[in-house]
């Protein structure tokens, strides 16, 4: 092995003449000849070769088109069947382990780029005594038998290649190898040969460098703004996510605002109408009593009584306190439920899973009822009996809303060309069903809301927990539900969130959560 000097990094200035040439030392192999350059051959070279080579190579073409005419010029000037263009794409422990080809000629035009391993071939070893050595050039040359010198190495069978040459691409900064060029045959590389490739792969190795090195930074700075591009999505759909927190937070707050105000007049109509129904019960037990010790009242009474329909009165009063009972528990619950839905979970705390899910149930009572177009969904509970967990209430119940939203909006997109008596004979139908186990991530249930509306296609499964990625047209839909319940559940209560979905037939999400903190899934 022979280190050569360094030559001059500006090729396209002008043509190196003889005497510049006639300074190189003896190529590197690992038995070094001392055969000198003939002066012939290198001004043979020099002026001819070398002039069509730098003017076509150098000046004419840069960037991914230089690798292809270099490799054309060397294997067409040097008569060999390869060439190949190489850059080093990983390394281990210090060593480079795997070469991604620029450019292959394989003597008929380029053939497409690939990757290989280094260990047990020839540009292995060049790299590796590359890596070894502490001059400016390092050549490896097999002049013969190379398929016998590295029986592991099929890609040699298959080109049915005799003899190499190749110079490793140094980094100028760091002395490391970052690639090689090298010339293939399927004949024996002459001494007179591998003396002409030698000068003319020393020429373009600094050019080489420097066009290998300029793609590496631009790939560099191409991965830095793809990285910048990455962040400012992120930003953009974080801000996104902290806007539609911040409302779910204002609404939550305007909400539970408005069932306190509610429930101040309400609990006073809720106190007041059971003594109202006492006082109605007792006016009434005294107008008959009064009507038996008195039998024949006045014309006047008697006329009075039938205008103002008195049996019906005495009939009808007792059902009206009845029905505005109702009324009144009603908004009671209407109430609860919204104060369940809009808490704001500062800290974790027990929660009843059942008592979020009947809550968000009771706020979306309204869209699961009957109108002109179809019957009422139905809603069939399996619940299981399911210990307290310590979780944020408030959060569960907005992903309990987003699931049991979509699920009605599955079932209604089902309806549209289905007639009301088409969907009475196949009824819409949400399932939810609880279930308590326990595994090897310990004590844990699971929450299944199940529809059997239209599915979700294929294509657009993969995508379903993307941020801002809707499959809804107009206002209905911002592409944050989905996302925003996946982070609920698994950042935020260490659970997860996945489904399952048949086009044509239905959709099932499935929620997992730990009992308690420790237990982590």
């Amino acid at each position: 092995m022979v280190n050569h000097p360094s030559f001059c990094s500006d090729f396209t200035a002008s043509v190196p003449d003889v005497e510049y040439f006639s300074t190189m030392s003896d190529s590197i192999d690992s038995q070094p000849s001392s055969t000198s350059v003939p002066d012939s051959l290198v001004q043979n070279i020099s002026w001819n070769v070398l002039s069509e080579l730098m003017t076509r190579t150098a000046a004419a073409v840069t960037g991914r088109d230089y690798y292809p005419v270099l490799a054309e010029q060397l294997a067409s000037n040097l008569d060999v069947h390869y060439a190949m263009i190489g850059e080093i794409c990983q390394w281990e422990d210090g060593q480079p382990t795997r070469m991604r080809a620029l450019c292959f000629w394989d003597g008929q035009g380029v053939a497409e780029n690939f990757e290989y391993a280094l260990v047990g071939t020839p540009c292995g070893q060049l790299l590796e005594q590359a890596g070894e050595s502490s001059g400016n050039l390092c050549f490896c040359w097999f002049p013969e038998e190379l398929q016998r010198q590295f029986p592991e190495d099929i890609d040699l069978v298959k080109l049915q290649a005799e003899s190499y040459l190749g110079v490793a691409l140094l980094d100028p900064d760091t002395r490391q190898p970052i690639g090689h060029i090298c010339i293939l045959d399927d004949r024996p590389l002459s001494i007179e040969k591998r003396h002409r490739a030698e000068i003319l792969l020393s020429l373009f190795a600094t050019r080489t460098v420097a066009e290998l090195k300029r793609e590496q930074a631009e790939r560099r700075e191409q991965d830095k703004i793809l990285e910048l591009e990455r962040a400012l999505r992120e930003l953009q759909q974080t801000h996104s996510k902290l806007v539609q927190v911040e409302k779910i937070s204002s609404l939550g707050q305007l909400v539970a605002g408005v069932a306190h105000e509610i429930n101040n007049p309400l609990g006073c109509l809720t106190g007041n109408l059971a003594h109202l129904g006492d006082y109605t019960a007792d006016l009434l037990e005294h107008l008959s009593l009064y009507q038996q010790q008195y039998p024949d009242p006045s014309p006047d009474i008697s006329e009075h009584a039938e205008n103002i329909d008195l049996d019906y009165l005495k009939e009808d009063i007792p059902k009206m306190g009845n029905s505005m009972k109702v009324s009144v528990d009603r908004i009671q619950e209407i109430v609860s439920s919204l104060r369940q839905f809009s808490r704001l979970d500062a800290e974790e705390s027990l929660c009843d899973v059942h008592d979020g899910l009947e809550s968000t149930l009771v706020v979306l009572r309204h869209r699961l009822k009957a109108n002109p177009d179809r019957p009422e969904i139905q809603v069939i509970k399996e619940y299981d009996e399911l210990p307290e967990i310590l979780a944020r209430p408030g959060q569960l119940s907005q992903v309990f809303m987003n699931l049991l939203s979509n699920a009605i909006d599955a079932v209604e997109e089902d309806n549209q060309d289905r007639s009301y008596g088409e969907i009475e004979t196949k009824p819409n139908v949400i399932g939810i069903r609880t279930h308590y186990f326990q595994d090897d991530e310990g004590d844990r249930i699971a929450i299944c809301i199940t529809d059997n509306g239209t599915g979700i296609p294929v294509e657009v499964q993969p995508r379903l927990f993307e941020t801002f990625f809707t499959t809804k047209d107009g206002e209905r839909g911002t592409g944050l539900g989905l996302s925003l319940s996946r982070q609920i559940i698994t950042e935020n209560h260490r659970g997860s969130l996945s489904f399952d979905s048949t086009p044509g037939q239905g959709t099932e999400f499935i929620i997992e959560l730990p009992v308690s903190p420790g237990d982590k899934g």
